[in-house]
């Protein structure tokens, strides 16, 4: 038990170095060598732990978006009010938890790296799926969305995540320009006009 622990524990350490490496040198400037020396190890120690940096970039991944979902669902676990749930959890999502410059930066950097990489890219689809399926159960105690088509649920999920993205990248690139405040506020238009014309669709069929 005692040797799993250690192992857990180093492997935690080892992604928390690569991921203040890469924020501070770049994903390209992240090396086994630089890794090592920030998790306090020698170079040859991490690969008792992980195969190569790939793999590291993997399970990064994973790990610090199990941090983000593990945040929201603690702080949406706190509110029991239908449309407090439903502001708070949107605005969560364009929050500086969720879009700030180091988290945005790395995560900016493994997309790059899944371009070549099939696993990686396979890790960053993982994400994609876990934050529609995120949204979707928050969304399952918000009036109105019950009454949604599976296809529909789907959709607005998918049309939340896009916003984000969207916004997320632009505001990387020019913060100064972009109000996280003001997509909050169009996003929760765009969600309340989205559930109640398909519920008005419905009910006209």
């Amino acid at each position: 038990m005692g040797r799993k622990s250690i192992a857990k524990e180093r492997r935690t350490q080892i992604m928390e170095a690569f991921y203040r490496c890469t924020i501070e040198h770049g994903l390209s400037g992240a090396t086994i060598r630089k890794i090592a020396g920030k998790a306090g190890l020698l170079p040859s120690t991490l690969h008792h732990y992980f195969k190569s940096r790939d793999e590291i970039i993997e399970e990064a991944v994973i790990y610090f978006t199990d941090m983000i979902f593990n945040d929201f669902n603690a702080r949406m676990a706190e509110i029991s009010d239908k449309e407090d749930k439903l502001s708070s959890g949107i605005e969560f999502i364009f929050s500086k938890g969720m879009i700030n410059q180091e988290y945005t930066g790395f995560f900016l950097e493994c997309c790059v790296a899944a371009r070549n990489n099939n696993r990686i890219k396979q890790t960053i689809a993982l994400l994609f799926r876990r934050f529609r399926q995120a949204i979707i159960s928050h969304f399952e105690q918000v009036e109105g969305f019950e009454k949604l088509a599976i296809k529909d649920r789907q959709m607005l999920a998918a049309m939340i995540v896009g916003l984000h993205e969207g916004i997320e990248l632009q505001w990387f690139a020019d913060s100064s320009s972009v109000s996280l405040d003001k997509a909050l506020e169009s996003t929760l238009s765009l969600i309340r006009f989205f559930i109640q014309d398909r519920i008005s669709i419905k009910n006209t069929d």
